[in-house]
């Protein structure tokens, strides 16, 4: 079963599907965008390379990529024989119920690590899962029962949740307080890009001193507060250019810019194009 993945959210509660080569992906390739909806996919076969919220994943056989909604993600290149199942729940859906709350203290993790490799076993039990959640979703009655839906999103988070929480390194530094403060702050950037895009908002946020809030993020993430705002805003900001005609000006004030200079001056700095070029490359 082969269907189209969407650009951006889905129209329905609930998508669930398998695809093979090059055709489910290569309109997607170089195409950065901001999907709303959520997704859980496991490859099976072949390579792909990605970026995720800014950051360069190589995926291969057997990874399940946990993406929670709101995320920027652009696919680099993939190998002819990609294989993958992917489900999807509408970032509409999701919202609508209250299930996203158990799973909250999990979610920064899943957003700094959105990828897992699977045990052979853990990998052909999820492919059994999806195998028949795709034979379910012929019927009807599938997506007309927000019940059943529902519960297919509680499968697919309680495994995902149980498979991070099996990942001891990953589960036993979210202890931490450096990487919870690592995970506050990348909550308040998702919520906040758009209108701070410097470090003081962000430590005033949350009631540390500015030294101490950008040596924690750069002892935890490898790179500067800054460097993360920047990736998001940039993530942004392409995916604009690429899937809109919305002028440049209008892009550049949405983001929080002043004015359309400082914002290719901004861009210019970190691709070295400007937005024009990019768009029109």
């Amino acid at each position: 079963m082969e269907s189209d993945l969407p650009n951006f959210d889905l129209p329905s509660d609930y998508i669930v599907g398998e695809g093979y080569g090059i055709n489910l992906l290569k309109r997607y390739k170089n195409f950065p965008c901001r999907v709303k909806a959520g997704f859980f996919i496991l490859c099976v076969k072949g390579i792909m390379q990605t970026t995720i919220n800014g950051n360069l994943q190589n995926i291969g056989e057997n990874d399940l990529i946990t993406l929670p909604p709101g995320y920027f993600m652009e696919i680099l290149d993939f190998s002819p024989d990609i294989h993958i199942y992917y489900a999807g729940f509408s970032s509409e859906f999701i919202e609508g119920i209250n299930l996203m709350k158990s799973t909250e203290h999990l979610l920064p993790i899943i957003m700094e690590n959105p990828i897992i490799r699977l045990s052979p076993l853990q990998a052909c039990s999820y492919k059994m899962f999806y195998e028949s959640s795709i034979l379910s979703y012929a019927s009807p009655k599938t997506l007309a029962n927000k019940e059943i839906v529902k519960a297919v999103l509680t499968m697919f988070l309680q495994g995902a949740t149980e498979i991070y929480k099996m990942q001891n390194n990953l589960y036993l530094s979210s202890q931490s307080r450096k990487y919870e403060i690592y995970q506050e702050f990348l909550q308040l950037v998702m919520k906040y890009y758009t209108i701070h895009h410097g470090t003081s908002f962000y430590a005033e946020h949350l009631g540390l001193s500015l030294p101490h809030f950008c040596s924690t993020i750069k002892k935890v993430a490898g790179n500067t507060p800054l460097e993360v705002i920047a990736s998001i805003i940039l993530m942004d900001a392409k995916s604009r250019l690429k899937s809109t005609n919305e002028p440049v000006k209008n892009i550049a004030l949405s983001l929080g810019f002043n004015n359309i200079s400082f914002f290719n001056k901004f861009f210019k700095q970190h691709t070295g194009v400007t937005p024009q070029e990019y768009r029109g490359h």
